[in-house]
């Protein structure tokens, strides 16, 4: 190979390790996000073992993010971590009022853990090293778990909804 074509392919593979950096700083970001929003759903219910699931699940964002932070540093030693003012992936918008059902927070969690999922695949795609694409399964895979996790407190949701409608004395006590 001449002089010239190995500078071609030197630059696809600069474009490429930008975009790598690009790609963990965007999942280091939307990891973050994600335990904030697990947060502040937390704190929105007072149902003690939804409230511990969830909380669960905001402590497994956050291990997201430092397992992609140690990827970046050991891709990128001499580089810093720079995060998007706003991920690329980000948690669909829910509001903070006693209006909302449920449910309603909960689909809305189960379709950023669908998006998290599918954005770890593409990930996957742009990955050289074996280790490396383990990672991404690893953290696809994760995110799908979560979704199910959410899936069945949706349907548990749903009951409990249901039954609060139909018994409208539930809450007021002795």
């Amino acid at each position: 190979m001449d002089y010239k074509g190995a500078s071609f392919y030197r630059k696809i593979y600069l474009i490429f390790m930008q975009d790598l950096e690009n790609l963990l700083e965007i999942a280091i970001k939307s990891e973050i996000d994600a335990a904030e929003n697990y947060n502040k759903m937390a704190e929105m219910t007072n149902i003690y073992l939804l409230k511990d699931k969830i909380k669960f699940l905001a402590n497994e964002e956050t291990a997201h993010k430092n397992l992609l932070e140690k990827l970046f540093k050991k891709k990128f030693p001499d580089r810093k971590i720079v995060l998007p003012e706003e991920s690329k992936i980000s948690f669909p918008e829910f509001r903070t009022d006693d209006k909302i059902q449920l449910s309603d927070i909960l689909k809305k969690a189960m379709e950023a853990e669908k998006m998290a999922a599918d954005f770890y695949k593409e990930i996957e795609k742009d990955m050289e090293r074996e280790e490396e694409k383990a990672i991404a399964r690893y953290l696809a895979s994760m995110e799908e778990s979560h979704y199910h996790l959410l899936k069945s407190e949706l349907e548990i949701a749903y009951n409990f909804e249901l039954y609060d409608e139909v018994h409208e004395m539930m809450h007021t006590g002795p």
